[in-house]
C-alpha cells in the first residue's frame, strides 16, 4: 500500500486495501460548498434524514444565493458555516491539512491535494447520506506516482509546471489516484503549490495529493520527469 491507500485503510478500519476494493470511509472532514449545496440539503430532506453525525467535522460555505436556506439548515443541525476558503479556514484554526481526508461536492476541492490533503469528490446525494451516517462508500483507484526532479529554470513556477503536466498527460489519468513528489518541491512556494494543485482538478484524477518524499509504498505506475525538460 502507498500513502494514499494506507490512509484510506485506516479511515475504513481495515488492515489493507487494494485497487478495485469497495470500502466505507469515515472522512476527517466534510465540506459543502459551491452551487450544489442546495442539492445536498434537498437530498438530506428527500432521503428522510433528521440529524447529522459528527457536526464538528462538517463545514458549509456561504453560497451565492438563498443564503437563508443554508443558514437555517446549519443552525438547526449544529454545523459550522464559514465565509472563507477551506485552506484559509484550516490555517486560521491551526489545523494541519497533511494526510487529512476531506470529502466535498465540488471539483475545486481537489486543489487541497497541493497542501498534502486527500480530497475526495462525492455526489450531492452521497454527501447528504454522509452527513447523516458520517461515512461514504468508494472504490480504491489505481495510483500513479509522478516524480519531478531537477532545478526549475527560466519562468518555471507552479503554474507553468501545472500547464506542462496537463500537456504531457492530457486525459490519461482520469479516474486514477495521483501522487506528485520529487525534489522540485524544494523550489516551490505556497503560491506555486496552489497553482500546481489545479492539475488534480483539471486532469480528471479521482484523487490527488502532493507528497514530496514519495508514495511511501507500492503504486501501479511510476513516471519520472526532469523539470528542465518541461520548462520553457
Amino acid at each position: 500500500m502507498n500513502i494514499f491507500e494506507k490512509r484510506l485503510a485506516e479511515l475504513a478500519n481495515l488492515p489493507s486495501v487494494t485497487p478495485g476494493d469497495q470500502i466505507n470511509v469515515i472522512p476527517d472532514f466534510l465540506f459543502v460548498s459551491g452551487q450544489n449545496y442546495l442539492n445536498v440539503i434537498k437530498g438530506f430532506i428527500r432521503q428522510g434524514y433528521k440529524n447529522v453525525k459528527n457536526p464538528a467535522k462538517i463545514l458549509f460555505s456561504y453560497g451565492d444565493a438563498e443564503d437563508e436556506v443554508i443558514r437555517k439548515f446549519c443552525l438547526g443541525k449544529g454545523i459550522r458555516l464559514i465565509d472563507c476558503d477551506l485552506a484559509q479556514y484550516f490555517r486560521s484554526e491551526n489545523i494541519p491539512l497533511n494526510g487529512m481526508l476531506i470529502a466535498g461536492i465540488d471539483e475545486d476541492i481537489k486543489c487541497l491535494g497541493g497542501r498534502g490533503a486527500i480530497p475526495i469528490v462525492i455526489s450531492p446525494d452521497s454527501m447528504a447520506a454522509c452527513l447523516a451516517s458520517g461515512s461514504f462508500s468508494m472504490f480504491i483507484p489505481e495510483t500513479t506516482y509522478i516524480e519531478i526532479n531537477g532545478a526549475l529554470t527560466g519562468k518555471g513556477n507552479g503554474k507553468m509546471l501545472c500547464t506542462h503536466l496537463l500537456d504531457i498527460f492530457e486525459d490519461s489519468l482520469i479516474g486514477n489516484a495521483v501522487i506528485i513528489g520529487g525534489t522540485v518541491f524544494e523550489q516551490l512556494n505556497d503560491k506555486d503549490l496552489k497553482d500546481l494543485s489545479y492539475f488534480f482538478q483539471l486532469s480528471g484524477t479521482a484523487a490527488g495529493m502532493c507528497s514530496p518524499d514519495g508514495p511511501f509504498g507500492q503504486v501501479e505506475g511510476v513516471i519520472k520527469i526532469k523539470s528542465e525538460t518541461i520548462m520553457i
